[in-house]
């Protein structure tokens, strides 16, 4: 379940990379709390998220409660992306709409998963 929940958050983070402006972010697109700037950034979440859930976190380590969590944000984000293209994502083929109709799939069996613990 892990494995397939971390490959799943490729799409959302190369999506959420390409539509995130970080020319003129001081932290250069790395979230930190401790700084003003990054508590009020319009992109704050997704920063986070981004910063949380990279190709280089030790996503194996963590606990599948705190992955499917990432899976559900991402799930949000690529929603409202979908919205934002005016797409039926019940309907449509495209890629974006496929990879949502597959992760929430994902996301009851993890739940599942989890409750059955």
């Amino acid at each position: 379940m892990k494995r397939r929940i971390i490959e799943a958050l490729t799409y959302p983070r190369i999506l959420m990379t390409s539509n995130m402006d970080v020319r003129n972010c001081p932290m250069s697109g790395y979230f930190n709390a401790a700084q003003q700037l990054c508590q009020v950034c319009e992109q704050g979440e997704e920063c986070l998220w981004l910063n949380q859930n990279d190709e280089f976190s030790a996503l194996m380590q963590q606990p599948v409660e705190i992955l499917q969590r990432s899976l559900l944000f991402s799930i949000d984000y690529v929603d409202a992306h979908i919205a934002c293209l005016k797409h039926n994502s019940r309907r449509c083929i495209c890629e974006t709409c496929s990879w949502v109709r597959d992760a929430r799939h994902l996301a009851r069996c993890a739940s599942d998963s989890i409750g059955s613990n």
